[in-house]
C-alpha cells in the first residue's frame, strides 16, 4: 500500500487498494458495516481506513445507523485535520 509522503510522515496510512468486486459484494459490505458499527473511537476508525478501500468504506457507511454515522463523521473530521 503506497502512501503519499505527506501522509506517511504524519503516521497516517490510508488503504490505496482499488475496491474490486470482492470488496463491494454484499458479504464484504455487510462485514465492513459491522466493523463501522463497532467502531468506538477515531483511532479505531483510522485502523479501518488502513484496512479497507475507501470506496468500500463509503458504500458500507451508508448502511450504518444514523447516530453512529454522526460519530464517524466527527471522527473523520478530526482525522482529516491531522493531515
Amino acid at each position: 500500500m503506497l502512501q503519499p509522503d505527506s501522509l506517511k510522515s504524519r503516521g497516517i496510512n490510508i488503504c490505496e487498494l482499488e475496491a474490486t468486486f470482492e470488496w463491494l459484494c454484499l458479504d464484504s459490505i455487510t462485514y465492513i458495516t459491522d466493523c463501522l458499527e463497532a467502531c468506538n473511537s477515531a483511532d479505531m476508525l483510522a485502523d479501518l481506513r488502513e484496512i479497507f478501500p475507501r470506496l468500500a468504506l463509503k458504500v458500507a457507511s451508508v448502511k450504518v445507523h444514523q447516530l453512529q454515522r454522526k460519530r464517524i463523521t466527527k471522527w473523520l473530521e478530526e482525522l482529516n485535520r491531522e493531515v
